[in-house]
């Protein structure tokens, strides 16, 4: 599980990194993750962690609202995968 859950943070990270928008303060957003858990970017990273579990993730391990910072994106939509993973085996 910590090997996939690595390849789940890389994606993550790099989602992030693609989308991020820079804020006056020296941080980035995720506008589009800001936006209703429905917006097609949410989507796309579903999309990414589908193809690395091999498992269907439901748009409910998104954060309903979005995410502020990188690391709280990583972080808790791992968290989210994991546990969804876990119940699913």
């Amino acid at each position: 599980m910590k090997e996939l859950e690595s390849k789940i943070k890389e994606a993550l990270d790099d989602f992030w990194e693609d989308r991020a928008i820079p804020t006056s303060d020296g941080g980035s957003i995720v506008d589009v993750l800001v936006a209703p858990v429905e917006s097609m970017t949410a989507v796309e990273v579903l999309i990414e962690l589908d193809k690395i579990t091999g498992v269907k993730i439901p748009n409910t391990v998104i954060q309903a609202g979005g995410y502020m910072t990188k690391e709280e994106f990583i972080e808790k939509l791992t968290a989210a995968v994991v546990k969804h993973l876990k119940r699913k085996s």
